[in-house]
């Protein structure tokens, strides 16, 4: 999803104190705590009394019974999943696996994800688990600053893929105005929505970095104003930390930042989330990076210790709005982990440095990593309106020392990179 309230993508941004759920947000971390443990045990003997086969068989091969973890430090007993055991699942018991929380007749939704990592995996909701979702997207909605009656336009893939129909209940069940134009793919799709829009004036748009910038365009080689006829802000980059999803397969709308975008503020009531050594599997020290793990408390179709492979950090220092759940921070995907010198670099850290180039980020930040064999220095192709030799060298010289490695940039012509009508594409193999 695209930039918070305060750089005009909401309603304006929540005041401190001002809360969708007070009687939850402001819960004591001893509080927080207790409701985490205790609806931990409940969930590890429902795996055992119901029973749900999958995570029965991963916890008994580990020596753990019903009544061996009891509080938050016995969790780490527990072994972790990842999406290609899902997958496995539903090949060895198609077409659902053998996951599932809840059986088929008790759900109400299915979809799939987007398989950006792989094949799809299937989706389902319970009514309680979309209840759970939007009450979640709730909290985050009255963060940003939106309210019950706000026009809130989005351009997430439909069909199968079950995004656009999440957001789009939990816009309708928050009592805001749900403008679901899909993806971009053709100019007459673009030109469609941005007719709509200019007269609907959407409060708010929800979407990724490729279709804003594919509408920001369109809407100028149509004539208009993006802006000022649309009410869109400028397509820069995704501000970090905005939101912090688990997947639609686990939960989507786990956290969102505050007005204050020092992180995302987590559902601790609904979910434990733990950031893990990847190759140890121990906790890292707060701040530190690590692999995403989490556990959905409260869900039917729950998931167990899910190790989304997603590079994350977490801060449960104080926050100045009022808000007691931890904060999150998402960095990316492990998979887009990029060598470069003696460092680990995700898009992130990328477009971080970059951000104060306006050559390069305005009006929209557009580059791709290239991985390479040799990974002495960091290699970069940025967009630019104007490439030049003194512009490439001021860009390098600020990524060697922002990042502390050296840095190879090409710089090209607006447009030369390929714009994904969805999510975009930061890192490619030479």
């Amino acid at each position: 999803m695209s930039g918070p309230a305060d750089r005009g993508w909401g309603a304006g941004g929540s005041a401190p104190g001002d809360f969708y759920r007070p009687e939850i947000q402001t819960l004591s971390r001893e509080e927080i705590v207790s409701i985490q443990e205790t609806r931990l045990r409940d969930l590890v003997a429902r795996v055992f009394d119901q029973p749900v086969p999958f995570f029965k068989r991963k916890l008994e091969a580990a020596g753990v019974g019903p009544d061996d973890v009891k509080t938050l430090d016995d969790l780490h007993r527990v072994p972790t999943t990842t999406k290609g055991e899902l997958r496995e699942s539903e090949a060895a018991n198609p077409p659902l696996g053998d996951y599932r929380g809840a059986p088929l007749e008790r759900c109400i939704r299915l979809g799939t994800s987007t398989g950006t990592t792989g094949r799809p995996t299937i989706m389902l909701f319970t009514r309680h688990d979309l209840d759970v979702e939007h009450d979640a997207a709730a909290r985050m909605f009255w963060r940003q600053g939106y309210r019950p009656g706000d026009v809130v336009t989005h351009a997430h893939p439909g069909g199968l893929y079950g995004g656009q129909a999440l957001l789009g209940g939990a816009l309708e069940a928050f009592g805001a105005l749900n403008v679901a134009v899909g993806p971009p793919v053709s100019r007459a799709d673009a030109e469609r929505a941005i007719a709509l829009w200019k007269e609907l004036r959407p409060t708010g748009y929800e979407m990724f970095g490729p279709p804003r910038h594919l509408f920001w365009d369109t809407a100028i080689e149509m004539g208009l104003d993006p802006r000022e006829d649309l009410g869109m802000p400028e397509p820069d980059e995704v501000i970090p930390w905005r939101t912090f999803s688990a997947g639609i397969e686990c939960f989507a709308f786990l956290g969102s930042s505050c007005g204050h975008s020092q992180g995302s503020h987590l559902c601790e009531d609904e979910a434990i989330v733990e950031v893990i050594d990847p190759a140890t599997g121990d906790p890292v020290a707060e701040g530190e990076r690590g692999h995403e793990v989490v556990t959905t408390l409260t869900k039917d179709n729950f998931m167990l210790r899910y190790d989304l492979q997603d590079v994350v950090r977490l801060d449960r220092s104080g926050c100045p709005c009022g808000e007691t759940h931890a904060r999150g921070f998402w960095d990316g995907r492990a998979a887009d982990l990029v060598r470069a010198g003696d460092r680990d670099l995700l898009p992130i850290d990328v477009s971080e440095a970059l951000a104060d180039v306006p050559e390069v980020s305005r009006p929209a930040l557009e580059f791709q990593m290239v991985r390479t064999a040799d990974p002495g220095a960091l290699r970069l192709r940025v967009e630019t309106p104007d490439p030049n030799a003194t512009l490439r060298a001021r860009v390098a010289g600020l990524l060697t020392e922002r990042l502390g490695v050296p840095a190879e940039i090409d710089l090209v012509e607006t447009g030369a990179l390929p714009r994904p009508a969805y999510k975009p594409a930061r890192v490619v193999d030479e």
